[in-house]
């Protein structure tokens, strides 16, 4: 507890000297108040600087009237204004309407590190801890005071200690060129002989409607020991029902935290559908590991192993072993850069289906004026099959690469979901012909985390 009260108060102690430094270009000295908007005209002071006034002498209500009637000509003092009243809102105890102060801010200046850290600090009152663990480890990019940082640590960790739940939403359409991945050829070549393909064994444009969905509560179980319960579940579905595919995933387990990480492991249930039919069904063990090495530096890397049952297909049943791990890397607390390679081995009863992948993926995210966050990621995989194709009589060996973009606008957003816009390019070369496929695809939809 002590320490807590430590950082706080070294972070209490950076925001208000922040505060100085933002509202300085933007306010003059002044007379003492009397109180009213009038006698800030008779004291030749401007609005802004009477509202400021009546913060300092603690009239923190007479100044959020004041500044909720307040409508600044400049954008700097549009700026301090919300500034002001965010800090107002704080003190009357409404975290949440001072966050939405700090949000617009940044939407106009999201250089300002001094507001991302009221603005995480706004969060952490009101209990939206995913937010602000995320708005106090982006400003760790931007080179805090040593005490300052010390002070985000110490919020980082009790955010960590004291997590329970997160939710997240996203629901989009899909309008794809080959949205069934098969070839664009008419024919193939089997055996030196020539075959014709039918029109379901070949590309395909579609619409579908994709949607996402997560949730986990973490119970506290010991000092540094929490539950993890987890369920996600994807659905892309169309209009032809045999195209549709969803699948849900379960997730039981423990996490042990420490100093700047957390180490993680578990049992993992899935279930698959495709079409209007059940696929598949998985158990295994999972663990992951997160550290943050640095201020701007952060690995993870997360394994899972399945077995996978099908229901009208045992030739594809047996172990899945996939490993994935990333270093993420933060220039400043708006660009974000992350890459790191995967690993998928396949078993199944039949050589053919069994399979090893490996891949590289990178991206880059960027968060600009108005409330644009840019993404951007691309990736390539091989992948080798330990068989021969009983058809071509080959060992199948494929490469894809694959690149996405993703614009999503945080300042115009319904009931809290914010619009998003995606373009995905995806490319599978294959030395068996009938693998081979191209599809375009773009994304049309909206996002919240809760």
């Amino acid at each position: 507890m002590a320490t807590i009260l430590r950082s706080m108060a070294a972070l209490a102690a950076f925001l208000v000297v922040s505060a100085a430094v933002v509202l300085l270009p933007f306010v003059a000295h002044a007379a003492s108040p009397t109180g009213s908007g009038e006698a800030a005209a008779k004291h030749n002071i401007s609005s802004l600087a009477f509202a400021r006034l009546l913060i300092e002498a603690g009239r923190y209500r007479d100044a959020r009237v004041f500044l909720e009637q307040a409508w600044p000509a400049t954008e700097e003092k549009k700026i301090e204004r919300r500034f002001l009243l965010g800090k107002v809102y704080m003190r009357l105890g409404m975290p949440r309407k001072a966050a939405g102060q700090f949000e617009a801010i940044l939407v106009i200046r999201p250089d300002l590190t001094r507001v991302r850290l009221e603005l995480a600090s706004a969060h952490y009152a009101a209990g939206l801890d995913e937010k602000a663990k995320r708005h106090f480890e982006l400003s760790l990019a931007d080179g805090l005071p040593s005490s300052v940082e010390n002070a985000v640590e110490g919020f980082i960790h009790t955010i960590d200690a004291r997590k329970r739940w997160s939710l997240h939403l996203s629901a989009a359409l899909l309008p794809e060129t080959n949205a069934v991945r098969r070839t664009g050829s008419r024919t193939v070549q089997i055996g030196g002989a020539t075959f014709r393909l039918n029109e379901d064994a070949r590309e395909a444009p579609g619409v579908g409607a994709q949607l996402a969905a997560g949730a986990a509560f973490s119970p506290r179980i010991a000092d540094d020991v929490r539950g993890h319960f987890a369920l996600s579940s994807a659905a892309k579905l169309y209009e032809k029902s045999q195209w549709n595919d969803i699948s849900l995933i379960g997730e039981v387990g423990l996490t042990r935290l420490f100093d700047g990480g957390a180490l993680s492991g578990g049992l993992r249930l899935g279930r698959r559908w495709t079409g209007s039919e059940g696929f598949q069904s998985s158990v295994g063990p999972w663990a992951s590991f997160e550290r943050r090495i640095s201020r701007r530096v952060r690995i993870r890397l997360r394994t899972h192993l399945d077995y996978r049952k099908h229901d009208e297909r045992d030739d594809l049943d047996g172990w899945r072993l996939a490993v994935n791990s990333s270093l993420r890397y933060a220039l400043d607390s708006r660009t974000v850069l992350e890459a790191g390679p995967l690993f998928d081995a396949v078993e199944a009863r039949k050589d053919h289906r069994s399979s090893r992948l490996f891949g590289l993926s990178g991206g880059v995210s960027r968060t600009f004026k108005n409330g644009i966050l840019v993404s951007a990621t691309a990736s390539v995989q091989s992948q080798r099959y330990r068989g021969k194709d009983p058809l071509f009589q080959t060992k199948r060996e494929d490469v894809a690469a694959r690149l996405s973009i993703k614009w999503v606008n945080t300042s115009l957003k319904f009931s809290g979901f914010a619009p998003y816009l995606g373009y995905s390019y995806e490319k599978n070369r294959s030395n068996i012909s009938l693998y081979e496929y191209e599809n375009h695809g773009v994304l049309m939809g909206l996002t919240r985390d809760f």
